[in-house]
């Protein structure tokens, strides 16, 4: 499915071959640090455009669609932490990135978290946001609330046109009232084009961050939705695993801080990004 979004025609675009698929980036460019942005579960690097240009003055930020996801491949494989994190550190190596700062939601969370514990001494940062946590046995919601059958939500979202998701589903109504209507059509696009492959992201399941945090060397910022007292101090516990990290939580924000927060949380990164 070809979408509507445009990105600056200086913007680099292309593909690289990495653990045997082939994945869709494009870059910014520019003369500063590499920041590269992981995105969740059913968006793809589109998605990030507004952080993208947030960010392109002073760095040379890298969006890429993760497997399944996007215009990169959808192959008959594992979706896990570890095929997904060999994908981010094969697209390293082909755009010959060195030292950057690792942006990850969700999904993407868990990706750059492997990345980082194989090799700790990649990344000059890592900021996670809004990282979906497993620990003592409770299950939470992974990106809001996908449901038991993404198969049958893929297939619903094929079936429908981009102008019939905005119109129907409540998250875009929302986007678009809140005045994030070009964000809303790029959501809606990126949905369009998922793969059912994607469903082996939940067989697979997520990383325990009590068994992966302490590998985590650089410097960490972790972006986390509003939550009751009670949670947030069970998270402040989870986060006080990194060696070098810090928590923020972020008021009247759900699960995309920076689509709910933007001003805040925007804020909260670049503060952080004047220390590393």
């Amino acid at each position: 499915m070809s979408g509507q979004t445009q990105v600056p025609e200086q913007w680099e675009r292309g593909f690289i071959e990495t653990n045997g698929i082939e994945v869709h980036y494009c870059r910014t460019g520019g003369s500063g640090p590499p920041f590269v942005i992981s995105h969740g579960l059913t968006d793809d690097g589109y998605c990030r455009l507004d952080l993208a240009r947030e960010l392109e003055d002073e760095f040379d930020v890298v969006l890429y669609d993760a497997r399944g996801h996007g215009r990169s491949d959808a192959p008959d494989e594992e979706y896990s932490a570890p095929e997904r994190a060999a994908d981010l550190l094969g697209l390293l190596e082909g755009l010959a990135i060195e030292d950057p700062i690792l942006f990850g939601h969700s999904m993407g969370a868990d990706t750059v978290t492997e990345a980082t514990a194989r090799q700790s001494d990649r990344p000059r940062a890592v900021i996670l946001e809004d990282p979906v946590w497993m620990v003592d046995g409770v299950n939470d919601v992974i990106e809001g609330d996908p449901g038991k059958n993404i198969d049958a939500q893929i297939a619903n979202w094929q079936d429908h046109s981009v102008e019939e998701l905005l119109e129907t589903e409540t998250m875009f109504r929302d986007l678009t009232e809140s005045g994030q209507a070009d964000l809303a059509r790029r959501v809606a696009e990126a949905r369009k084009r998922l793969r059912p492959e994607i469903a082996r992201v939940f067989e697979a399941g997520l990383l325990d961050p009590t068994e992966m945090y302490g590998d985590l060397e650089a410097p960490t910022l972790i972006l986390k939705a509003d939550a009751s007292e009670a949670e947030r101090e069970r998270e402040r516990e989870i986060a006080g695993c990194l060696p070098d990290g810090q928590l923020v939580h972020v008021d009247n924000a759900g699960h995309c801080v920076f689509w709910d927060e933007r001003e805040r949380a925007t804020e909260e990164l670049r503060a952080f990004l004047t220390t590393v």
